[in-house]
């Protein structure tokens, strides 16, 4: 895990951000190797999501309803994420990618 460095920041990473369509299988980001945090934002669908590794589904999970926040603070949790909608709708999950600002 990434620790930041005391009196360094973060930036976004040009170009990364990803919208993850969030479907009635289960959904993960794909992080790019630089990343160390990130920022999303859920759009359209309420959906369930787990960052222990496990398999959410309908009824098992954390919800998340449509503009919800999500904020990252290592790359394990962006990359522990897995998702799945709630109803007959695609929830997508907007996420910015942050590296360390050296």
């Amino acid at each position: 895990m990434y620790t930041r460095p005391v009196g360094h920041g973060i930036k976004p990473i040009s170009a990364a951000r990803e919208r993850l369509v969030v479907s009635d299988s289960v959904s993960s980001f794909t992080v790019p190797s630089s990343a160390i945090e990130g920022r999303s934002r859920l759009e359209t669908a309420q959906i369930r999501f787990t960052l222990d590794g496990s398999d959410p589904s309908a009824t098992v999970g954390q919800i998340l309803d449509i503009g919800d926040r999500l904020n990252f603070d290592n790359r394990g949790e962006i990359t522990a994420l897995k998702g799945i909608r709630t109803g007959v709708t695609n929830g997508v999950l907007d996420i910015e990618y942050l590296t360390a600002d050296i």
